[in-house]
Order: C-alpha cells, then structure tokens, then sequence
C-alpha cells in the first residue's frame, strides 16, 4: 500500500461491539443472544486497498461487513465512513458509496427482471436513458447473463443470482465494496471473470473488503488479510 493509501481512510471502526440481542439495528433483523459477535474491534481501510477478511464460521466477519456497510447499527463504538459517522447517514447515502453483496444475494434481488434489477439504481439517480443502456448492457454481458436477462431474479439458479448482485452493485460505481462469499456458486471460469473484474476496479483505486474461504481466491486478489475469531480481529498482515 502506497504512503498515500495510508494516509486516505474510508473506513474506520473504533472500538466496535454489537450484540444481537440489543436489537438496536436500524434494518430491524433479530438475531441469538449470547456473546457478543463483535467484541471492541479496531480497524482502518485504505482507498484502493484489497483486503481479505477470514476465518471460521461464526467468528464475526459477515455481521462485520454488514456494521460496516451501515446494514447493522453498532451496540457499542461507531464506524466513520469518510470521516462522517455511519449512524448520521441514511443507508441510500451509504450505498452511492459502498457497494455491499450479500452472502445469500436473495437478500438484495427485488426487481421484476434481470434487467432491471441491474438499471434500477442508475434510473433512481436520474441517468439518461441511453447511458442506462449502455452500462446495463455492459455488465449483463461482463456476467454473462444474456440469456436470462428478462426473467425474473428470485427463479435463477444460485450462481447466476450472485452475477446478478454483483452487477447491480458495480453499475452504481461505488468508491468501496465489500463482497461477502463473492466466489460461492461460481465455477472456475466465472470465478476467473471476477477477479479480472476485480483487479480493474483497484487499477481505479476502488477499494475492497472481500470475505471468503476460498483461500486461493484472496491470495489472487488481496494485499492484506485479516483474520477473525470470536468477534476480533486477531491477526492483521501483508501477502
């Protein structure tokens, strides 16, 4: 990382706690009471940094991902997302500059088509509709998705719904991503597609938190890893 990257947070959590049971989340999801899945956690990424965030399941590195796209509302401590308090922000301010795919994409697939699923947020934004085409045709093409591109999201197969959601995110051009299980349905050459996806959006200083246990994957495409376990990051280093 450049001595410029490290000089340009986006993301900074300080001393981050969240347990489910205080059910103070803004998006209202519940969750199993018990420890706490986040336990006073530090952390700082860059602009244009590739991270890697793994360990075992059940160690706090979805429920991470999601405090730090704004999804989940600390219990405890706060996330800063370029220097502004993520519980000032409305999740809409959130999402113009991170893009977030969740583990299970049905989670975030509610348009009547694949089409438009992947247009909806740049026609919400006012784009002319020629430059809507132009992007949506772009990334349903980049995520081979074709030959499906009129049907509806929830009835494709798992794989594609993870295509879908990824091009969703991307055509919105977010300054961060944060990618939970990005590779998981995806065969070998799909999963090749997306890290040279990957590597353009950091050749536009795009930074990213990929989480993954797909080991070979973050080694290709992250600079950094981060491990969790039980709610802490317990190693944070260069590959």
């Amino acid at each position: 990382m450049s001595e410029t990257g490290k000089a340009d947070p986006v993301i900074l959590a300080e001393n981050l706690t969240f347990r489910y049971e205080d059910n103070i989340h803004r998006r209202g999801e519940k969750g199993s009471a018990g420890e706490p899945a986040i336990a006073g956690l530090d952390l700082t990424l860059y602009r244009g940094e590739a991270v890697a965030l793994a360990g075992q399941n059940g160690a706090g590195k979805t429920t991470l991902g999601k405090l730090l796209a704004g999804i989940l509302e600390p219990s405890s401590g706060r996330v800063l997302l370029w220097g502004r308090d993520a519980s000032d922000m409305q999740l809409f301010e959130i999402g113009q500059k991170i893009g977030y795919c969740f583990q299970n994409p049905e989670r975030q697939l509610f348009a009547a088509t694949v089409e438009e699923e992947i247009s909806f947020g740049l026609i919400y934004r006012g784009m002319q509709k020629s430059e809507v085409d132009r992007i949506t045709g772009e990334l349903i093409q980049l995520f081979e998705l074709e030959s499906v591109r009129d049907c509806f999201p929830l009835n494709l197969s798992y794989g594609e719904k993870k295509r879908l959601a990824l091009a969703a995110s991307l055509a919105l051009s977010p300054e961060y991503l944060i990618l939970d299980e990005p590779t998981a349905g995806l065969d070998s050459g799909r999963i090749e597609i997306l890290g040279r996806v990957l590597k353009e959006l950091r050749s536009r200083n795009i930074g990213m938190l990929l989480i993954s246990h797909n080991e070979e994957f973050l080694r290709e495409n992250t600079a950094r890893i981060l491990t969790m376990e039980g709610g802490r990051i317990i190693r944070d280093q260069r590959i």
